[in-house]
């Protein structure tokens, strides 16, 4: 399977992206769940100055960190929908307008 090409777009465009590479990635029918922890990652990175995403991603993260597989097909339907949710999430979270609304990390 071809890797789909990679854009590095802030905010929005670069969550949805992730999503559509994630569905992307699973065509065989199991969840990568290296790969999903990889992207929630990148996306804490970059979302590293706003407290708020950084603590919805790193609950999730919690919830994939030491598993190697999904424990059955349900498991695996309720991962991807997590996953989605805790995307939308961001994507709301980050269509907020700057004026206070989400925590930040304080300037050195």
């Amino acid at each position: 399977m071809a890797k789909p090409s990679r854009h590095y777009i802030r905010r929005g465009g670069f969550v949805l992206l992730q999503v559509i590479h994630l569905k992307q990635q699973t065509d065989d029918g199991t969840l990568d769940l290296i790969e999903m922890r990889r992207q929630l990652t990148a996306l804490r990175s970059q979302h590293s100055d706003n407290l708020l995403i950084a603590s919805l991603l790193n609950r999730f993260l919690v919830k994939v960190a030491f598993l190697s597989e999904p424990e059955d097909r349900e498991h695996e339907q309720y991962l991807r929908s997590e996953f989605a949710q805790t995307i939308k999430k961001v994507q709301a979270i980050t269509s907020l307008p700057a004026k206070g609304s989400a925590v930040t990390k304080p300037s050195k």
